[in-house]
């Protein structure tokens, strides 16, 4: 072998081991890119969730057909994206320098909107406009489902718990923590502060506005305090503890919810109690219906309460998570509602309010949101039992739609 020949194949021989070299010292890097690649793409397929089964919320109706439907499902609400729902961003493409590079383009924040947190109380003023007390975020929301806008009422709070408006659109806040009650006129300006030398743990709230009285339910001392709905003085307490192994009538054991219906009656959830009881405007006791159990009629953790237009009574239950109907006499009517995360359904409920319009108001305090029904009247359901026991919901476009 002659010297040229030795110089090429020891020419040959370095080539070759710079080659292994790289292939050592590169492959794994190489390996270590490709396996955070299928990690990646691994991640991505688990991370895409389980199709949920779609639900046709047009024909979301209590009962279910053929009968006529007395209750309809019509939205829900939780942020400013359920009213007007965010336009998806386009993302920036890297340039072939930054891939060469292997630079990659961090994608922008999205400034998420201010959304519910732990709804619990909710009511609504005389445009539609609904108020959710939240204590995740220690703020009163605001939603104008006309103007597709959700604000949040001015004020401190610690724990608003509830809120509720008279004829004017003064708006009560109960705050409690704070065991005081916020007023605020139409205009959101602040007017008063009362009630903490005569409130334990308020968290409650319902305005009697032919009487002007103001309810505010005290879950710590069990009893009701009744305030001047104009002058905002103390006027007296309905109700007492009671007697753990007798409770008499009357006599309430950590109540959570009231309501007043046309006549000035009010009705409260005594709920460890599993009752509830029925005062008229001078406080005077009158009747109580339910009792412990898992039968319709029963409760287990009765939460808020309502009255509509026909003087039916609403209750909210959150070991049920579903609302129970009753007439004024306490029988069983009619319930809807299950556990679950879909339109129409509850995890943990709690506040529950009917406005003008018949447009039910309730809080789904797990799923941080206000879901939103319509109540058809008596004299619905009849016209449309007369009309061929066609359901009057889907027909009328004015009743069927969602409060403004």
């Amino acid at each position: 072998m002659n010297r040229g020949e030795m110089k090429i194949r020891g020419y040959a021989r370095w080539v070759a081991a710079i080659w292994l070299a790289a292939a050592i010292l590169f492959a794994p890097s190489v390996q270590a890119q490709k396996q955070k690649q299928d990690k990646k793409k691994q991640e991505a397929v688990q991370a895409q969730p389980a199709p949920k089964p779609q639900v046709d919320t047009s024909q979301l109706v209590w009962p279910s057909p053929p009968d006529v439907a007395r209750i309809k499902w019509l939205a829900q609400v939780s942020s400013q994206n359920d009213l007007t729902p965010p336009v998806p961003k386009k993302k920036k493409k890297a340039s072939w320098m930054d891939r060469l590079a292997g630079v990659s383009i961090p994608e922008e924040a999205e400034k998420r909107p201010l959304a519910l947190a732990k709804p619990f109380g909710v009511s609504a003023d005389s445009k539609g406009h609904i108020y959710a007390a939240d204590t995740g975020h220690a703020q009163v929301f605001v939603f104008d489902m006309d103007k597709k806008l959700v604000q949040v009422l001015p004020g401190k709070f610690v724990m608003p718990i509830a809120v509720t408006l008279d004829d004017a659109d003064r708006v009560f806040v109960v705050d409690s923590k704070l065991h005081q009650v916020s007023a605020f006129t139409a205009n959101w300006e602040s007017e008063a502060v009362f009630g903490a030398e005569k409130l334990e743990r308020p968290v409650a709230v319902a305005v009697d506005n032919e009487n002007r009285f103001l309810y505010v339910v005290d879950a710590k001392a069990s009893r009701l305090a009744v305030f001047d709905a104009d002058r905002f003085t103390f006027l007296r307490f309905v109700g007492q503890p009671s007697d753990p192994l007798d409770p008499a009538e009357g006599t309430f054991s950590t109540p959570l919810g009231a309501a007043v219906d046309s006549d000035g009656n009010v009705f409260v959830t005594d709920t460890l109690n599993d009752r509830v009881q029925m005062f008229d405007a001078d406080g005077e006791f009158v009747q109580t219906f339910g009792k412990q159990g898992v039968a319709p009629g029963t409760f287990m953790r009765a939460k808020g309460i309502a009255v509509d237009s026909d003087g039916h009574i609403y209750v909210t239950d959150a070991e049920f998570n579903n609302v129970q109907v009753f007439d004024t006499e306490g029988n069983t009517l009619a319930a809807f509602g299950t556990r679950g995360t879909e339109p129409g359904q509850f995890t943990l409920i709690t506040g529950i309010y009917i406005d003008k319009q018949n447009h039910i108001l309730v809080a789904d305090q797990w799923h941080a949101r206000v879901q939103i029904f319509r109540y058809f009247t008596d004299e619905e359901a009849e016209a449309a039992k007369k009309a061929k026991g066609q359901s009057p919901g889907p027909g009328s476009e004015k009743k069927d739609s969602a409060p403004k």
